[in-house]
């Protein structure tokens, strides 16, 4: 929010409804947005897996959340190259690091090697996801991941 000291990193977790949040996020997009005053804009939120821990970031992004809490079912996540890999034995879970929310304008130019994770609320998935994490994986099919079922949850 602008004019306001924001926290660098907010565990989204934390939060008992965090549609809230990312209804700011998105919010704050909208406001920014520099389009034609005639024009509708579909916006969507776009996503960043960082490489960084909690404890290492020190200032919040210009425009978006830096968020964490958030646990990858299915795969595992690799900090060293930033990439998603296949699940060892008996792992349930992967901690994510820091992930870099930010909404705009709908792109449709999506590749076929960018999976888009849905992140829950809970691992019940009774709801409709919150938003869909952006997860990159050169050489790897995006159906290779949905097949698996792979998804995020906070709690």
């Amino acid at each position: 929010l602008q004019g306001r000291e924001r926290v660098p990193c907010l565990w989204i977790s934390i939060f008992s409804s965090p549609e809230g949040l990312l209804g700011t996020i998105m919010h704050e997009a909208v406001q920014t947005f520099d389009g034609a005053a005639n024009t509708f804009e579909v916006f969507d939120f776009t996503t960043e897996i960082t490489n960084r821990d909690k404890d290492h970031i020190r200032e919040s992004p210009h425009e978006g959340m830096f968020v964490y809490g958030i646990s990858l079912y299915g795969a595992s996540w690799e900090r060293t190259i930033n990439e998603m890999q296949d699940v060892s034995p008996k792992s349930k879970f992967t901690q994510l690091p820091v992930i870099h929310v930010t909404a705009g304008p709908s792109q449709t130019d999506r590749t076929h090697c960018l999976y888009q994770c849905p992140v829950y609320s809970t691992r019940a998935m009774d709801d409709k996801p919150l938003f869909y994490l952006d997860i990159f994986n050169e050489n790897v099919h995006y159906s290779k991941w949905a097949l698996r079922g792979l998804c995020c949850c906070m709690r």
